[in-house]
């Protein structure tokens, strides 16, 4: 293989690398996002699961506070 053969074949490879260098970096950015949105999601429903089970114990509370009240004032709950 001549120099002058090299060169074009170099010149040549070095494009298509740089078009796929390219095209990656395309597809990279667009999981980057895609990641930051799944983990926006993710910790939007450990928060939701924690604020459901937060007000699950102030309702069981209160529930319990209410039947005792009615129970003190002779009052029968029907549920």
């Amino acid at each position: 293989m001549s120099q002058d053969e090299f060169t074009k074949l170099f010149k040549y490879m070095s494009e298509r690398f740089d078009t796929v260098d390219a095209q990656f970096s395309k597809v990279t950015s667009r999981f980057d996002g895609l990641e930051k949105m799944v983990d926006k999601v993710i910790k939007n429903q450990d928060i939701d699961g924690d604020e459901r089970l937060i007000m699950g114990h102030q309702l069981d509370r209160l529930d319990r506070w209410v039947h005792d009240l009615a129970d003190k004032i002779g009052y029968k709950l029907t549920i």
